[in-house]
């Protein structure tokens, strides 16, 4: 029915007419139609949308305008902002005595970054001075996105021999360019909320994985603690490289590793050596712990002012040497490097084909360290994963512009902070000032500084991570062995990449396995009434892996302890979840014992689970029985052994 204009009135009401003569007025502020003369249909004005068709539109538009402001309500709460930004809340209850507690944390942070960082760097194949330049972007960053209060950011040594096995040869650009990759993949597990995945590997692939990294270590250090060449990439080149080159080991370096490594392990035990004459004096305990806590800058300090008393030609030690002084310089990381020894320039495209099992391995170890020296160190507190991956790649997105190898949260000083009384991320502004003054001040001192004293401190440091404890292990979960002996192994004598992913596969097929079979009781019960039947009892959810394994398991159940005349009561009262093949399996085993006369009961369905098999039962002629209560059990088993009897006695 099409309608006419006929005057348009100034309160902006439209008067129209029909073929009929009647009359109508439309008030399009309020979208209410006033009867003038006849009752009429929807309004259609020609060359224009109808008026249901525009009020459509309009009501479109307001939903989403709507979801849009709830939306934006929602992202920018204060609990979300909290959540990113987590000084947002620790801020507010920040004291002065607090700020002291964080000065002297990130002091002694400072210290012990200082020489593990010129030590790790070593570990990576690259100039001692890149340690440095990957150790105050990480504090910093920490203090804006970390979500515990003792954590730091920083090199650390299992990231640096993965390090190592790319840019072994190479340019440190390769190193930069790793750190910028392992951000990108961090990042993306970040907003993907991806953190859970560092769950999914075993504490007995990580022990594996950490001792053997240890060992690794300790093996490619040899030849910095006795002053030898290069003896091979490896635990296994490593010792067959001292072999071929025993007999040019550098006494003099050999000696000072020594002596290093031993006073560096006895100012470790300080505090328990002198326990019986600090037990009443906790100030002098106190100080020994400091300078327990500071043995690795002692070490070097007293190393260094050994090496520089001799002249430059009799000078007995294998020093650092030159290094580039002042602050890294704020550059992009590299996507393309020319290789001078080879005359080739790598693409992106090439970086990443050759390296992609790296790079992959690089973040999800990093993740996994992090996320695990997280939950040690909050004790009862949650920790926010998925935060806790932000912030290292945001810091190693940001340290990729000066110069830095990958880093991640560091076990060795992350103790250090905790113990010397951190009370908030805060301290890591002193450790990362810390580090910036001495790449402005004291970079021409480092060229004294014996490699053999380095790689003593890396010793020291790592050799504690070494965990044989595995007869807790072997007294309670002896299958448990089988991940960690393939992991260990693997990774000392194939590689650090080809044994983190042998124990993930490993853990992958015992979880898949566990999974595929769950542990299915069969009891007979008798009913109150003296009524006889079938209990089958299932210890876990349902999924599509072990449906055929529960299956069957009720169905031979059935076969070997009733008959068609004996009830089978399906306990679920541990079944917090089931998947549709699941749930169809189930589905089909009812009717399977319809058909044979069976009576086939689901006690203790979860409201869940229940909404899912009726709504697949529903299409199915099989009467799908359940319930909930042990006396309404027992009323449908009574039931169907009665209607049993009584066709027994009719025939």
């Amino acid at each position: 029915m099409k309608t006419q204009v006929v005057k348009t009135f100034s309160d902006n009401s439209i008067l129209a007419s029909n073929s009929d003569g009647g009359t109508f007025s439309r008030n399009p502020s309020t979208e209410q139609y006033n009867e003038v003369g006849i009752d009429v249909g929807p309004v259609e004005v020609e060359g224009s949308v109808s008026v249901e068709e525009s009020k459509t539109a309009k009501l479109c538009c307001m939903e989403l305008k709507k979801r849009g402001r709830d939306l934006c309500r929602n992202r920018f709460q204060k609990k979300n902002w909290e959540r990113t930004f987590p000084i947002l809340k620790w801020s507010k209850e920040y004291t002065l005595q607090k700020l002291v507690s964080d000065f002297i944390a990130g002091m002694t942070v400072g210290l012990t970054i200082l020489p593990q960082g010129l030590a790790y760097a070593t570990i990576a194949g690259l100039p001692p001075i890149y340690g440095l330049y990957s150790g105050f972007v990480g504090p910093f960053v920490y203090i804006l996105f970390g979500s515990t209060k003792v954590i730091t950011i920083g090199p650390n040594a299992i990231q640096c021999i993965l390090t190592y096995k790319f840019t072994q040869g190479k340019s440190p650009q390769y190193a930069v360019f790793l750190c910028f990759m392992t951000a990108i993949v961090d990042l993306v597990m970040a907003v993907l909320r991806l953190g859970f995945i560092a769950n999914f590997i075993s504490y007995p692939v990580i022990s594996a994985f950490t001792s053997a990294v240890a060992l690794t270590i300790v093996a490619t250090q040899v030849r910095l603690l006795l002053g030898l060449p290069s003896v091979g990439e490896g635990f296994v080149a490593a010792l067959k490289g001292l072999y071929l080159h025993f007999w040019d080991i550098n006494k003099w370096d050999a000696i000072m590793s020594l002596i290093c490594c031993t006073c560096i392990l006895l100012l470790m035990k300080l505090q328990w050596i002198f326990k019986c004459f600090t037990k009443n004096s906790p100030r002098w305990d106190k100080f020994l712990w400091v300078i327990s806590t500071s043995r690795n800058a002692i070490a070097i300090t007293t190393c260094t002012i050994l090496s520089a008393s001799f002249t430059e030609t009799n000078r007995p030690f294998t020093i650092v040497g030159p290094l580039e002084p002042g602050l890294p310089v704020f550059t992009p990381p590299p996507f393309s490097i020319y290789d001078n020894q080879t005359s080739i320039l790598h693409t992106f495209n090439d970086l990443i084909s050759e390296e992609f099992t790296t790079i992959f391995i690089m973040a999800l170890l990093g993740v996994m360290g992090h996320i695990t020296i997280a939950k040690a160190f909050a004790g009862s507190a949650r920790v926010d994963a998925s935060q806790e991956v932000l912030s290292i790649g945001i810091a190693n997105l940001i340290s990729s512009f000066f110069s830095s190898m990958p880093i991640a949260g560091s076990f060795s000083r992350t103790t250090v902070n905790a113990f010397s009384g951190a009370e908030s991320p805060l301290g890591g502004l002193i450790t990362g000032t810390m580090v910036l003054l001495a790449l402005l001040f004291m970079t021409p001192y480092f060229y004294f500084i014996p490699l053999s004293s380095l790689a003593s401190v890396v010793c020291a440091s790592v050799i504690f991570m070494v965990d044989f404890r595995i007869w807790p292990m072997w007294r309670s979960k002896k299958p448990d062995l089988l991940p960690w002996s393939l992991t260990f192994f693997t990774t000392l004598f194939v590689g650090l990449e080809y044994g983190i992913l042998t124990g993930l596969a490993v853990s992958a097929i015992f979880l898949l396995y566990y999974a595929a079979r769950p542990r299915v009781k069969v009891l007979k019960g008798v009913t109150t009434l003296g009524s006889e039947f079938i209990l089958v009892e299932l210890d876990r959810s349902l999924t599509y892996p072990s449906v055929d394994y529960v299956t069957d398991s009720i169905l031979k159940s059935a076969n070997r302890w009733g008959d068609n005349t004996t009830p089978i009561v399906i306990d679920c009262h541990h079944i917090q979840f089931v998947d549709f093949t699941a749930a169809k399996a189930l589905c089909d085993l009812a009717q399977d014992f319809k058909k044979t006369e069976y009576t086939c009961i689901f006690w203790k369905v979860k409201p869940s689970v229940l909404r899912v098999m009726e709504g697949i039962m529903d299409n199915s002629h099989t009467r799908f029985v359940h319930c909930r209560a042990e006396y309404e059990m027992e009323a449908l088993v009574d039931s169907a052994r009665l209607k049993t009897a009584t066709l027994e006695e009719q025939e």
